[in-house]
């Protein structure tokens, strides 16, 4: 297992998961360092409806069931944490106010049992400092 990927309350993520990207930006029209930064992770990978891999289609209906969760709900934030096991190299991702910016299946074939996911999250700005990286 290269990746796992854990939702509290929500869904546990890891042989689904084939490429991850971090990113930390500020907006592109800033001068100088800015607040307003921003963390944020996409995360791609498979779904697959096969009878051995019912997990997947299971874990990818929450997230999406979580993506549309209001933001007034209390809900609509939760502590994902993202870890990336290569070689001897680890790293891990703390967001602990996390929320969906987008998630997107695409399914091919009629009658296929493999589809697609993009799951991309973000930190809330206001608690960009409580984001850890290890």
């Amino acid at each position: 297992m290269e990746y796992k990927l854990i939702i509290d309350g929500v869904a546990e993520l890891s042989e689904e998961i084939e490429e991850v990207t971090f990113i930390s930006k500020i907006p592109p029209d800033s001068n100088a360092r800015s607040s307003n930064l921003q963390a944020g992770l996409t995360i791609k990978g498979r779904i697959s409806f096969m009878e051995d891999k019912v997990f997947m289609k299971d874990n990818m209906q929450k997230i999406a069931q979580w993506s549309l969760v209001k933001p007034a709900m209390v809900d609509s934030y939760k502590t994902a944490t993202l870890e990336y096991m290569h070689g001897g190299a680890p790293r891990k991702y703390e967001f602990s106010h996390a929320f969906i910016i987008s998630y997107t299946e695409s399914f091919g074939a009629k009658g296929g049992t493999d589809g697609t996911f993009e799951l991309v999250l973000k930190q809330k700005e206001d608690r960009i400092d409580d984001v850890v990286l290890s």
